[in-house]
């Protein structure tokens, strides 16, 4: 599997194939927006979302200036402070909460973002919560072979590339040459979960066993929300939240 102790590029996308097969292409579903099912596979019974990290700007004492009403002729400097969680977010601007619950729905809420408000990062996973998230999944792996594939749009060379190796290797492939970021889809080989971050999104999906799901709802660091196959994703998903 490994060489010389760096995670394995492998030449073929055959491993991935299963994830092709068994998710519903987004460009052929008619309904709007985009799903679960339209990335993770349907042999899952249970999916959860993974928020990226939400932060304040300690700078921004306005907490009710928008980001579209910021001069858009001035620098702007964005410093990352407290830590913030959604839900306490979605209490704080009377949200109702959904499934389709995101910090878009915050936007779609105030009909714009709060300058103070940090959102989450799109397309990758910060380094505290990959590091709980690789912690966390490390109790439902069963064999140490692991995959890993980064989209076209996170490769340097615009290719779909595929690793294999240990979970924890994970950690170290965001600082290898000609990546960016971390992985579009991680999964075991023995296929017990898949977890998706998309490059349009602040947060992370996972299908797997109710367990996981479980583990991951009750996490102390991490902050996830339970959905399913059918749930919206997109930024326009939260209907029972927008003005």
């Amino acid at each position: 599997m490994k060489r010389g102790g760096q995670v394995e590029k492998l030449n073929s996308l055959e491993e991935y194939q299963w994830i092709r097969d068994e998710t519903v292409y987004f460009l052929s579903d008619e309904r709007p927006g985009s799903r679960v099912e339209n990335f993770l596979p349907n042999r899952f019974d249970h999916y959860c979302k993974v928020m990226h990290p939400l932060f304040r700007d300690p700078q921004i004492t306005d907490e009710h200036l928008l980001w579209s009403e910021f001069p858009p002729d001035q620098p702007i400097e964005i410093q990352l402070g407290e830590r913030l969680r959604l839900m306490e977010l979605a209490e704080k601007y009377g949200l109702e909460f959904s499934k389709e619950l995101s910090s878009a729905s915050i936007r779609l809420k105030l009909n714009g973002y709060p300058r103070y408000l940090i959102t989450g990062e799109e397309g990758d996973i910060e380094p505290e919560t990959l590091q709980a998230l690789v912690r966390l999944l490390q109790q439902f792996i069963r064999e140490d072979s692991c995959y890993f594939l980064y989209g076209l749009l996170k490769t340097e060379d615009y290719i779909d590339t595929l690793f294999r190796g240990e979970l924890a290797e994970v950690l170290e492939l965001p600082k290898r040459a000609g990546l960016r970021g971390t992985p579009t889809y991680w999964w075991p080989a023995d296929k017990a979960w898949c977890l998706y971050t998309d490059y349009d999104l602040d947060f992370s999906l996972v299908g797997g066993s109710r367990e996981l799901i479980d583990a991951l709802l009750a996490h102390d660091f991490l902050e996830c929300i339970e959905c399913d196959a059918a749930t919206r994703i997109d930024n326009q998903a939260d209907d029972t939240n927008r003005e």
